[in-house]
């Protein structure tokens, strides 16, 4: 299947049992070591190292983060249908990171990206050099939890109609650059449009038909 596995302890406790349909698609493998990142010295995010890191490296592809969002808005999406990326607004940050829902023993590589109210998840197919859609989730009702754990630069985010993920960044930079905006927008997202089921429910639905046509 593409992805690692975790152990039972990494796995942390069952999650919510809410019925939301999944959005992940096995992906590619990463091996993780319990002493992976431990050496790294805490960095602030504006520090100019993170900068560095963070804006100038090569992310997937051979392209810069900047290169990447400029594939996003002037390329389609495969197999997202509906409203264009361009109306989420600012694409404030985005990075490849391995994410896991707690129904899920392994942990796939995707492409996130946060814009001012939403965080959009999507897979990489690496033959094609493209992205797929797999989820839109909104930030408003989203709370976010830092985890300490073998695995590290990691975090879970959550909410009332949102099952439990955890999103492990590939290093303290990312992880800390993706703490600090996901927690500011979030804040945003709650003060200026509170959760609402039928956002949540709406999301779900059109994540059903996408299924059901796949298997049509």
């Amino acid at each position: 299947m593409g992805c690692c596995s975790l152990s039972a302890r990494q796995a942390g406790s069952a999650g919510t049992g809410q019925d939301e349909v999944e959005l992940l698609k096995t992906v590619r493998t990463r091996k993780w070591s319990n002493s992976e990142g431990q050496s790294e010295a805490p960095l602030h995010p504006k520090d100019p190292a993170i900068l560095a890191e963070t804006e100038d490296t090569e992310v997937l592809w051979g392209r810069t983060r900047e290169e990447l969002v400029n594939l996003l808005i002037t390329r389609p999406i495969s197999g997202w249908e509906g409203m264009n990326i361009h109306s989420l607004g600012e694409i404030i940050w985005s990075s490849l990171v391995f994410l896991r829902s707690y129904c899920m023993e392994e942990m796939c590589e995707c492409y996130i990206v946060l814009s001012s109210f939403h965080l959009l998840i999507l897979s990489v197919d690496r033959t094609k050099k493209a992205f797929v859609y797999e989820g839109l989730l909104p930030l408003a009702g989203m709370r976010l939890r830092e985890i300490a754990s073998a695995i590290s630069h990691t975090f879970e985010i959550s909410g009332s109609m949102i099952e439990s993920r955890l999103i492990c960044c590939q290093n303290s930079a990312d992880f800390n650059m993706w703490v600090q905006h996901l927690q500011h927008q979030i804040k945003m997202a709650n003060a200026h449009c509170p959760a609402c089921p039928n956002n949540n429910i709406s999301f779900l639905v059109s994540q059903c038909r996408r299924d059901v046509k796949g298997t049509g």
